[in-house]
């Protein structure tokens, strides 16, 4: 079967060319001997080390190969290629969150999953990319990888494969080992369907209830400043202000220390009685939990004795860690089956003994471990999956839970949030990484995408102006699920009023999001979806970062732009249906300077 240009020109990265990059006891000018080299077609492949093997598909993917090299233990494993015009999505959450790719400038990083407040690779991830010549790249779990995007903006893609004291521990003493899969076809929406056919299917999907209603939470409105009294008022003005809701959130800080699993008396005087007047209200009770249990809690102590926290390596006392609540903790053992079922144990407490209905599990990404610790695994990586898992084992029937954590756990039918966003309207961590992150989100596999608190966490007092607020909520309200935190009547009558106008509008949606969502589960598509997935050749569908499909018929292009009463909007191939003015329009077209008023969301039906 030929193999078009669009494979002459990027597969493998746009013609791999294998580079063996020599370290300790190597001559910086030594050159690794070329044996040979394949051809496939009119490309050449170069050969040094490698074991490649390429076969061609009776499906619409053209060619599929596995490229492997296995050097010694003082060799770096590098392939390297440009982007040649391409545009590549996938990998992970990132801070900037660029779509695609194309902006993205990383150094070399171990690709494990990060806190990306540590401006590292993020803790949702998978070890895969496509591009919209057709290629997909997908690397194996076990190689101990390190990646660079467009390091010195020269468009060029990096994959190392090298052991280190951490994150990856040589445990089984074997060679750094670089192996993936490259697989082309004609086009990116076709490459992404055979290739994410090897992401496993959620088994179900979350509660209806947060597919369409609100998640009220306590954190960005008053952070650690919650009593028992903030939480009755929080909840009883969301009910005065006539707002929906699947449930309020506690989150930091309601226990004595971090790591106890009861309330705080002296914040939380009768608990017991608090959830039983907003069960009363209408409102389910969820809290915050997380891994860690800072020395001076109860909980430490009972952990450490079991041999339940993470230890020190070649050692039975605890490793030591610092995170964002504490100098000094403990960090639960996931990778301890009995120390799971212990924690679990305890939150199981926390649902008999207050009537909890479930949690909002926080962290598990890798950078919070200790560098070097006790572990049968060469990668840190099982720690956010296993995180994940028993945030899924907690709540298996109702699946009210989220986590913000997914490496290889697209199976688990829960809520995955996005790290905290700023409240800014820019790349950087802030609203025009909203819908990137969403999409991003989709295409490794995790269709169950939780936005972070409408208008951001106002970190350092730094609370959203009314005009980032709205517009934050007008491009949440047709994602999977909203939530939100900083409350409308903090501004005005016209805030809460536009926040109301939302909330109806996403309820109206929710039955198709539900729709969209057993999809999920039936055929691994994202609910959430760029524009390209219905025009994957228009090379402006290709590029747009501001627009997204709801399904393949809804398209949604909130402003995202500070000041701005109008935007641009593109209009994929299609007979297209204009909600805010009824209009018709023929696709492929641009809308320019298309009138979006402050209350307003621009959606467009295909028909």
């Amino acid at each position: 079967m030929k193999v078009g240009v669009a494979l002459l020109l990027l597969i493998l990265f746009s013609v791999i060319v294998g580079i063996i990059a020599w370290q300790a006891g190597q001559n910086d000018h030594e050159e690794p001997q070329t044996a040979d080299e394949y051809v496939v077609g009119n490309l050449h492949l170069e050969k040094y080390f490698w074991n490649f093997k390429i076969k061609n598909s009776d499906t619409d993917v053209r060619l599929s190969g596995q490229l492997s090299n296995t050097g010694s233990t003082k060799i770096v494993a590098t392939d390297c290629g440009s982007s040649n015009g391409a545009h590549w999505y996938g990998g992970y959450e990132d801070w900037n969150q660029f779509w695609p790719l194309d902006q993205t400038s990383l150094n070399p990083s171990a690709f494990v999953a990060n806190d990306s407040y540590a401006k590292r690779i993020g803790g949702v991830q998978e070890r895969y990319f496509i591009n919209t010549q057709g290629i997909g790249i997908n690397i194996s779990s076990d190689v101990p990888l390190y990646i660079s995007i467009n390091q010195t903006f020269d468009k060029k893609i990096c994959l190392m494969a090298k052991y280190e004291k951490y994150p990856y521990t040589n445990i089984k003493g074997g060679y750094p080992h670089l192996s993936y899969k490259i697989c082309v076809a004609d086009n990116v929406r076709t490459i992404h369907d055979f290739m994410s056919a090897s992401f496993s299917k959620p088994s179900d999907i979350p509660d209806r209830k947060l597919f369409k209603y609100p998640i009220w939470s306590t954190w960005a409105q008053y952070h650690k400043d919650i009593n028992q009294t903030t939480v009755m008022e929080f909840a009883s003005n969301t009910l005065n202000y006539n707002f929906s809701h699947s449930q309020v959130e506690i989150d930091d800080d309601w226990t004595p220390k971090y790591g106890d699993m009861v309330f705080n008396v002296n914040k939380f005087p009768n608990a017991t009685e608090m959830v039983k007047q907003l069960n009363a209200m209408g409102f389910r009770v969820t809290i915050w939990v997380h891994p860690f249990f800072n020395i001076d809690s109860l909980t430490f102590q009972e952990a450490a004795s079991k041999f339940f926290l993470v230890r020190q390596y070649d050692s039975l006392l605890p490793a030591l860690v610092s995170w964002w609540d504490g100098d000094a903790a403990g960090i639960l053992d996931v990778s301890n089956n009995d120390a799971v079922q212990w924690f679990i144990n305890k939150l199981q407490f926390l649902q008999k003994t207050y009537n909890i209905s479930s949690f909002k599990f926080d962290a598990g990404e890798t950078n919070w471990l200790p560098n070097i610790f006790e572990t049968t695994y060469d990668s840190p990586n099982f720690y956010p999956t296993k995180w994940a898992e028993l945030a899924y084992a907690s709540d298996t029937s109702v699946r009210h839970q989220e986590v913000r954590v997914g490496v290889n756990t697209q199976h688990l039918p829960v809520f995955v949030r996005m790290l905290d966003k700023n409240s800014n309207w820019e790349n950087k961590n802030g609203l025009k990484t909203l819908i990137n992150t969403a999409l991003t989100f989709g295409l490794l596999g995790y269709p169950f995408v939780l936005p972070d608190m409408i208008g951001g966490n106002a970190y350092e007092g730094n609370k959203p102006d009314r005009e980032l607020f709205i517009r934050c909520l007008e491009a949440t309200a047709l994602l999977p699920a909203m939530q939100f935190s900083i409350v409308p009547w903090q501004y005005d009558d016209e805030v809460v009023n536009i926040s109301r106008k939302c909330v109806q509008l996403h309820e109206e949606y929710a039955d198709l999001i539900i729709e969209l969502a057993k999809e999920s589960v039936r055929t691994g598509a994202p609910i959430i979806r760029p524009l390209w997935w219905i025009a994957p050749l228009d090379k402006k569908c290709q590029t747009i970062d501001s627009e997204f499909l709801l399904g393949n018929n809804t398209l949604v292009a909130p402003v995202l732009d500070k000041g701005a009463s109008s935007r641009d909007i593109y209009l994929p191939l299609g007979r297209w249906r204009a909600l805010l003015d009824g209009r018709v329009i023929d696709g492929p077209e641009y809308l320019r300077n298309y009138n979006v008023k402050l209350d307003e969301l621009p959606i467009f039906t295909r028909i």
